[in-house]
């Protein structure tokens, strides 16, 4: 067997990283290099059977002098330094023919849905929303409140102030009470023409609560002036007669006397005067007014004067004193002096219906 020579292995840095005893020179025809992992030599294979002992099973740094004596060769290993791998992303060329498609966004789970998290402008605007609630409320309430002090002061909450049905005196100054009197007091010529109080006066006085706006000009058509004697129509010259509607009349009546009182159509005046004449017309619908060619004298005077207001539950009462009289001529029974009283009753709807007119006490 040929003696081997040992050979030292130099890193590249000049350091000696690893002492590595290997074979160098083997006999080309007895000796052969068995391959195996670096820095490892496996024994040579003699010419000859070998009986490994026990102590030899296992060994294969080992090699066999000149005397026969085996030697164990020693082998430093060296730790060879780790080599990261290189990572290398596979390239992809994106030609017209080839589409990428993104992968899908990964959406984040919302822990309350969207309709339980109201926003800072949805919160911000329902609070607007209930300031403006309580300022109407609170302008409802104030205004409620100060009509009920106005109608308390008219006397128009005469039921709850009255609640207990007790007799209680109005100012006469009052605005219900100047109101009310203003609706159905009378002149002495409207006594004097008609004073029976009855579906033609109370027709009447409806007809003097109708305002100017109601009131319209219109044409003689239809006009019948045999119904109303002291009245003409197409016989007057440059004369464009006034008119309005029978459903406006008819609810100045029910204002006047009381939502439930319906007064049937008729002509509008006070006996053979020239007070009125508005002659009623079924088929236009309308009262169209007639002139009248008489002026309305008369020698007789009347003195009246509102003496007392009271309230007592739902029932508004005023008292008028009046006088007539003449200078020259007497008095027609017609016309009495004396106490009048006016009697006026709220109904369902709040309004004081005018109920009745008697005379309390001639003198």
């Amino acid at each position: 067997m040929n003696q081997e020579e040992n050979k030292t292995v130099t890193s590249t840095t000049g350091e000696a990283s690893t002492a590595s005893t290997v074979n160098s020179t083997l006999n080309a025809s007895d000796n052969r290099m068995l391959a195996g992992s670096p820095g490892i030599v496996i024994a040579p294979v003699t010419e000859g059977a070998r009986d490994a002992s026990a102590a030899d099973k296992g060994r294969v740094n080992v090699a066999t002098n000149n005397t026969g004596v085996a030697t164990p060769n020693l082998v430093q290993q060296t730790k060879a330094p780790l080599i990261n791998p290189t990572v290398v992303t596979p390239r992809v060329e994106v030609t017209s023919a080839t589409s990428v498609t993104p992968p899908p966004a990964v959406e984040t789970p919302n822990p309350l849905p969207a309709s339980t998290v109201p926003s800072k402008k949805s919160r911000k605007g329902r609070g607007t929303l209930i300031f403006l609630l309580i300022v109407i409320i609170i302008g409802m309430g104030a205004y409620i409140y100060m009509d009920y002090q106005k109608d308390q002061a008219r006397g128009e909450c005469s039921p709850l102030v009255a609640s207990d049905n007790s007799l209680r005196e109005l100012s006469l100054d009052s605005s219900i009470v100047q109101e009310l009197y203003n609706k159905v007091k009378t002149t002495v010529r409207e006594d004097l023409a008609y004073n029976t109080f009855d579906d033609t006066l109370k027709l009447y006085l409806a007809f003097r609560q109708i305002p100017n706006s109601e009131i319209y000009e219109s044409n003689c058509n239809l006009f019948n002036e045999n119904s109303m004697s002291n009245f003409t129509c197409s016989g007057a010259t440059n004369f464009v007669p006034l008119a309005f509607s029978e459903d406006t009349l008819q609810e100045e009546v029910r204002k006047l006397f009381g939502e439930s009182v319906t007064i049937e159509n008729q002509n509008i005046v006070l006996g053979n005067s020239c007070f009125g004449g508005y002659q009623y017309i079924a088929d236009r619908g309308e009262y169209v007014k007639g002139y009248c060619g008489q002026v309305p004298t008369t020698t007789y005077n009347a003195d009246k004067e509102l003496v007392s207001a009271s309230v007592q539950g739902d029932t508004i009462t005023l008292r008028e004193k009046v006088r007539y009289y003449s200078a020259q001529t007497s008095v027609p029974d017609s016309l009495k002096s004396g106490i009048y009283v006016y009697t006026f009753k709220l109904d369902n709807h709040y309004h004081y219906a005018y109920i009745s007119r008697t005379l309390e006490q001639a003198s």
